[in-house]
């Protein structure tokens, strides 16, 4: 297709995503109005590209947006609200999320494969961590925008130059920057933003490419640094257009264009939808979900109204209008030690009054708070306050209330699952194709992995607490074996034998979120007390040939002879040794011994 076609297309397309856009808008206006007002602005209705361009660049200054707010619990509100996810959900000093390799057949891993997923989550986690990424500022933006809006959006972009250190980088995409689509699964799958960029920004990046007036502004020291709007196109790419190797052979192609001038600046594309979406309700075919502000809005403006009466009436009790008598035009002055001349009659009497209304700023204060309990109960602050531990609970109340604090705030925590899911997605699919699971790789995937997805599992504190049932139900099953026995040894010793003790210790491992190296592998253990089983038979045997050498000592010299022969046998340091350095030689050493005393 020509540039010119295609730009003609992808404008058309973004007129037809702005259009069903459209009516979010209102909404968002009164989140960022009341909610957010020193971040995204949705101020215009965009209709047009101009406009569209028009509220991405114009940024007002947040003070002035906030004239109109008079009670903060809006804006602490969602700040509490966004935090508490991300520290019970996606804390920043644990890991939150493990991984695993996905089998249709078992779920059972080795332990090699157990061991590449968590190096390879260890890495992806240190790529995270790395201030030079922006993983954590992008992360806490979007989170707090899908708490706010109900959505919240940023880029993984794959970074060549940055190395092993760096691979990919994150960026946050405001809201009112963005026209998504879906597919029919519900799951995005194309992406428009328009945002404004100055003329050099777009001449560094793009060159000549970026046609002559972008040029000649970014040479003029005037003009540099006029803003210029950007439009960049993310689609899924035809299947019969897809071919050969490389960018031509991608899922996705990826345009950028300067809408105003209807100029294509270059074209790319992208093997894994770039995108990453975190939407607090993420259900049906629709490109944008409501927030937990949704249900609260009319709460929220209620509550400044009355908060600008409450001030009002405040004002009004402190400092009432005054009325004076007769034709009185004297001003008063309130202010301490000062004269009011001619406002009192000859008896002392004074000529003016307060004009009180029987304000009570006390109720409206009450009312208010009331008010602020509702909007907290929508915002579900209250349930932050369950995290809150007794000391004085046992470790089985400890377990129960630590499940139910799960159930209560799971609901809340499950929002993220979908986008982290997609974010792991995104990275892995970027260190393959910079060929990091090659063999020699530090990330080299065991032979039992090669062709498998690999897919996350959460373990945040959220998640974890979640099942902590399974916890609180081997606790109560082991409790109730010990009742069982009644103390008596053999049946205790029946009862146990049915425990499956490593099972339960994996199990546990993984639910408290130990790392996986805590626990020595099965192998490695049954092998040790296979050795340690044979060489207390060997010790056994040796004791057992001097106990019957001392015993037929008064047979004759013979009897003595063997004794002596076990003793020695039983101090020489060849056998020693032989037993110190592993059981299967020291049981080949006491077969010959055995031979050799019969």
């Amino acid at each position: 297709m020509e540039a010119k076609g295609l730009v003609t297309e992808l404008m058309d397309e973004f007129q037809a995503l702005a259009y069903a856009r459209s009516p979010w808008e209102t909404y968002w206006r009164n989140v960022s109005a009341y909610v957010l007002p020193h971040t995204e602005e949705f101020d215009y209705m965009l209709s047009s590209t101009a406009v569209a361009i028009d509220s991405v660049v114009h940024t007002p200054v947040a003070a002035n947006r906030s004239k109109h707010i008079y009670d903060m619990t809006s804006l602490w509100a969602i700040e509490r609200l966004s935090g508490g996810l991300l520290s019970l959900k996606t804390p920043e000093t644990e890991y939150w999320q493990n991984l695993a390799f996905e089998n249709y057949f078992s779920d059972d891993q080795t332990e090699e494969e157990d061991i590449a997923a968590e190096t390879l989550r260890n890495y992806l986690f240190k790529v995270r961590g790395n201030p030079k990424s922006n993983f954590w500022s992008a992360h806490r933006a979007a989170a707090r925008s899908m708490c706010a809006y109900g959505d919240g959006w940023y880029m993984v972009r794959e970074n060549r130059a940055g190395g092993v250190a760096i691979p990919y980088r994150f960026e946050y995409m405001p809201l009112n920057e963005l026209y998504p689509g879906v597919g029919p699964d519900g799951m995005p799958n194309r992406m428009f933003r328009v945002f404004g960029w100055s003329a050099l920004q777009i001449a560094t990046q793009w060159g000549e490419a970026a046609g002559d007036k972008v040029m000649e502004f970014a040479n003029d020291p005037k003009k540099r640094h006029t803003r210029m709007q950007v439009m960049h196109a993310v689609r899924p790419r035809d299947d019969m257009k897809r071919r050969g190797y490389g960018i031509p052979a991608s899922r996705f192609e990826s345009h950028y264009l300067l809408p105003e001038e209807k100029h294509l600046i270059g074209s790319s594309g992208f093997f894994s939808f770039p995108f990453v979406r975190y939407a607090w309700n993420d259900s049906g075919t629709k490109p944008f979900s409501e927030g937990p502000v949704a249900s609260a809005i009319a709460e929220i403006k209620s509550l400044q109204e009355m908060g600008k009466n409450e001030l009002i009436g405040v004002q009004t009790a402190l400092r009432p209008a005054y009325a004076t008598y007769g034709k009185n035009y004297n001003r008063l002055n309130l202010n301490p030690g000062m004269t009011n001349p001619g406002l009192i009659n000859g008896d002392g009497r004074p000529l003016f009054a307060p004009m009180t209304s029987g304000v009570r700023p006390d109720f409206a204060q009450s009312v208010m708070e009331a008010r602020r309990n509702n909007l907290r109960e929508m915002l579900y602050l209250n349930l932050w306050q369950i995290i809150i531990q007794d000391k004085n609970e046992t470790a089985t109340e400890a377990m129960i209330r630590a499940q139910e604090k799960g159930e209560m705030l799971g609901p809340v925590g499950i929002s993220f699952n979908s986008g982290l899911s997609a974010l792991t997605d995104r990275e892995i699919s970027i260190l393959d194709r910079q060929r990091a699971f090659d063999q020699g790789s530090p990330l080299e995937m065991p032979q039992s992995a090669q062709g498998r997805a690999v897919s996350p599992v959460f373990t945040s504190p959220l998640d974890r607490l979640r099942r902590m049932s399974e916890v609180v139900g081997m606790r109560q099953l082991a409790d109730f074996a010990i009742a069982l026995s009644g103390g008596d040894p053999n049946v205790a010793g029946k009862i146990l034998a049915r425990f499956d003790v490593d099972e339960m210790l994996e199990r546990a491992r993984e639910i408290l979120g130990a790392p996986v190296k805590s626990l020595r592998p099965r192998a490695d253990v049954e092998q040790q007390q296979a050795q340690q089983g044979q060489m207390e038979q060997l010790m056994a045997a040796l004791e057992t040939m001097r106990a019957g050498g001392e015993a037929a000592q008064s047979a004759g010299a013979g009897g003595l002879a063997m004794a002596q022969g076990a003793e020695a046998a039983s101090a020489s340091p060849a056998l020693q040794n032989l037993m110190t350095q592993g059981v299967p030689a020291g049981a080949r050493a006491a077969q010959q011994f055995t031979q050799r005393a019969q």
